[in-house]
């Protein structure tokens, strides 16, 4: 919120510097984003006096004048045709800065030079609101100064030297969005005395019962409060001079004194105001009420909206006439013709006030106030403030009678005093004396016979000891609380074993060309119309979703990495390598849901060998041992015939293979994917191998390539246990390099060619060495109808 100093000063005594005030409420705990003087970039600028005025010698569209500003006479060019002798105007001299940011020098034209610039309302960075009787086009003459302000600089001579101080206030807080209540933090804190605004007027002698018979609020739940003035012989003109600078200042357009009321007492008390037309209401009663199914009123922003049976409006006895603390309506507006108003002041609920404000796309400074929680209290200081300043600025005459509907009354909170609370939660001792005195100064009284502190109605925020203690501290200092070294044992910090399987797997995959997604946690229920084995009864639903594609917890994440690849295949990627590292989610019986960490690969231009390799290296990694991968036909959304369980120690740790046609289909991917899944909680349950210092062979290895002739039905694995089986004391290394099918391959068959490395810690070996375990291995091969490829 921005509030003028100088409106600030009409209400406390300041005596510090802003920069001193600003440190001390900020640390008060009323936050200051900053400040800056008003027209700060205007400099050089004086007051002048056109002595004489004629035409160029060379050029009969420009004037030369002469201008007094005092220290000398200036000779001036200027193409403005308002100008004339003996006016007041703002002069920029040679040097000078503008609103715009434009420096002004010496210029000469056609032999005449011309020693600065008259200026206009716009390069002041000013507009005709705040000074109705300048002319927008021309240069501005100003009314109302004497020969006194020559040479004088514009601002001081203008009064718009102001400081305006950008608050940030607190969603609890709703009594510092106003100029009265901020004064009142000042006063609180620089121990000053608050000077509250004029509340007094003069009720001419006419009754409210004349011009209205009764307010009627449908249910105290939309609305606490609502309280009518009327104000007639209303004489409609611009604002005083005072009151529009103000206004400014506070980045609010001045319109007219009726409606410039409104607005000045809604920043100084902070209780939103509006004024209706009366002549424009129809019937002599007031309704305040839930609007009707689709409902329709013009707000005084011209546009058409249609409400809903949750919006609060205030009625006449034909239709709504105003939106309730967001916008009066148009057809009831004050205009140039208003001759009596109908004042309104009221209380009404912050919650539908907010999303009334929502739902129309209409956030205003009156609905931003009320979604903070009003006061009742506020209602009256507020209409009080108003019916004052119309008749201080002769704007109307106040009617006598007040026509105040209060069906919600605000209760008076009190808070039972326990001053060893104060020192126990804040650690510091403040005498009961300070205590007394700091409150008093936030208006918080002690009754010392009832030994309770009374808060006053405007803080709705405060309702127990532990507010009261903020409040001592904040005004007390908090930087008066000791400071202490605790003590505590030192813990080792670092990352936990998952975390550290984390970050390893996403290394690994990210070196080895994998791109990791990122996907929803919430998933459609239709998913599992396309994928098989999943039970939505084991699904965690979300009780407010976004919408039905939103509406339950993802059980697998199958799902993330088909859509992740068809997106890609849409855009013309056909390589494609990704994973996710997340959760998956099912129902319970605790209150929490059953939640697991799973890695999911997704395959596209690699084949089931490419990505088991990956994963085998992978396990090598995280030091994972006796990885198999057994054929398997239990996973419904893989291929019955290419897909593979993974175990370790007969734990099943995921699965592997390509996935199923039918599911592709339905994902709308056309050829073939593969996909695996690893459960990291299961890896973490598993024994690690340990690290061991082997050092560098010395003696050479034998490298041999075999190429067996295997049935359909006989896993790769078969082979690889055999070898291992005879040749494990000197098997370095066996691996498949190639899987081959075709013309040259008996039907029923596959090859299978694989790379054995042999090598022996005590010497070099020969083939007689290789030889016996060759004809071993190959014998027992042919147990399984395994033979070498011819």
């Amino acid at each position: 919120m921005k509030v003028s100093l100088e409106w600030l000063k009409s209400l406390v005594e300041i005596d510090c510097s802003v920069d001193e005030l600003v440190e001390k409420l900020t640390m008060s705990g009323t936050k200051v984003e900053g400040y800056e003087k008003r027209l700060d970039s205007v400099k050089n600028v004086v007051v002048g006096k056109i002595l004489d005025v004629f035409l160029h010698p060379e050029n009969p569209n420009l004037f030369v004048c002469k201008v007094d500003v005092r220290e000398c006479v200036l000779t001036i060019i200027t193409a403005a045709k308002n100008i004339y002798k003996g006016a007041f105007v703002p002069v920029a001299k040679p040097g000078a800065s503008l609103a715009n940011g434009k420096v002004i020098d010496k210029l000469e034209f056609k032999g005449v030079v011309s020693e600065g610039m008259l200026c206009s309302l716009d390069e002041l960075g000013l507009t005709s609101a705040e000074f109705p009787y300048a002319d927008e086009d021309g240069i501005f003459i100003i009314e109302g100064i004497d020969d006194n302000k020559l040479g004088v600089d514009i601002k001081e001579a203008l009064k718009i030297d102001d400081i305006i101080i950008d608050f940030e206030i607190t969603s609890n807080r709703p009594d510092c969005l106003s100029v009265v209540g901020l004064a009142r933090e000042i006063a609180a804190v620089l121990k000053k005395k608050l000077k509250f605004p004029n509340l007094s007027y003069i009720e001419v002698d006419d009754k409210i019962e004349n011009y209205l018979d009764k307010i009627e609020i449908q249910d105290g739940n939309i609305c606490r409060r609502y309280i009518g003035k009327v104000i007639k012989n209303v004489n409609i003109g611009p604002s005083p001079e005072w009151l529009r600078k103000r206004l400014i200042a506070c980045g609010v357009r001045p319109i007219n004194n009726i409606v410039d009321v409104t607005n000045y007492v809604m920043l100084e008390i902070g209780q939103p105001l509006h004024a209706f037309d009366l002549r424009k209401i129809h019937g002599r009663n007031i309704f305040v009420r839930l609007a009707n199914d689709d409902e329709e009123i013009i707000t005084l922003d011209g546009v058409k909206r249609t409400l809903r049976p949750v919006d609060i409006v205030i009625a006449d006895e034909d239709r709504a006439i105003a939106v309730a603390g967001v916008m009066g309506g148009l057809e009831t507006e004050v205009d140039e013709n208003t001759k009596t108003v109908l004042l309104e002041s009221a209380t009404f609920n912050p919650a539908m006030v907010r999303r009334t404000s929502r739902y129309l796309g209409l956030r205003t400074e009156a609905s931003n106030r009320f979604e903070k929680g009003l006061s009742p209290y506020f209602a009256e200081v507020a209409i009080q403030r108003a019916c004052a300043l119309i008749e201080e600025i002769g704007a109307g005459e106040v009617v006598k009678g007040t026509i105040d509907t209060y069906l919600v009354p605000q209760q008076q909170v009190t808070v039972k005093a326990d001053f060893s609370y104060i020192e126990k939660l804040l650690g510091v001792s403040v005498p009961h004396d300070n205590v007394i005195e700091i409150l008093e100064r936030l208006e918080i009284l002690y009754d010392s016979q009832k030994n309770v502190f009374i808060v006053p109605p405007f803080r709705v925020d405060i309702i127990d000891m532990a507010d009261i203690s903020e409040e001592v501290i904040r005004i007390y200092g908090y930087d008066k609380i000791p400071s202490r070294v605790y003590m505590g044992n030192a813990i080792s910090s670092g990352l936990t074993q998952k975390q550290k399987m984390v970050n390893d797997i996403k290394s690994f995959l990210a070196n080895n060309g994998y791109y990791e997604i990122y996907s929803y946690s919430f998933e459609s229920p239709k998913v599992y119309e396309i994928l098989k084995g999943y039970s939505l009864d084991d699904a965690v639903k979300i009780l407010n979703p976004l919408g039905e594609d939103f509406s339950i917890m993802r059980m697998q994440l199958l799902s993330s990495i088909l859509k992740a690849i068809n997106l890609n295949l849409s855009r013309n990627i056909k390589d494609i390598k990704i994973f996710e590292l997340a959760p998956v989610f099912k129902k319970s019986n605790d209150k929490l849901p059953d939640e697991k960490l799973v890695l999911a690969l997704g395959n596209i231009g690699q084949d089931f060998y490419f990505v088991k390799g990956t994963l085998e290296n992978l396990f090598d990694l995280l030091m994972i041992e006796d990885v198999e991968f057994s054929s398997d036909h239990t996973n419904l959304n893989l291929h019955p015939t290419r897909s593979a369980k993974i175990t370790s120690k007969d734990k099943i740790i995921g699965y592997i293979g390509e996935v199923h046609p039918d599911v592709l289909s339905g994902f709308d991917i056309q050829g073939r994917a593969i996909y695996a899944e690893v459960y990291i909680d299961k890896l973490l349950e598993l024994e690690k191998k340990k690290k061991k210092y082997v050092p560098l062979p010395r003696y050479p290895a034998i490298e041999r390539d075999y190429a067996f002739l295997v049935p359909d039905e006989i896993e790769s694995r078969v082979i690889e246990d055999v070898f291992k089986k005879y040749a494990s004391e000197i098997l370095e290394e066996f691996y498949l390099f190639d899987v081959y099918k075709g013309q040259q391959i008996k039907e029923g068959f596959k090859s299978y060619a694989y790379k054995a490395v042999f090598r022996s810690k005590e010497k070099t070996l020969s083939d007689g060495d290789i030889l016996p375990l060759q004809e071993k291995i190959l014998g027992e091969l042919k147990n399984y109808n395994i033979g070498l490829r011819e």
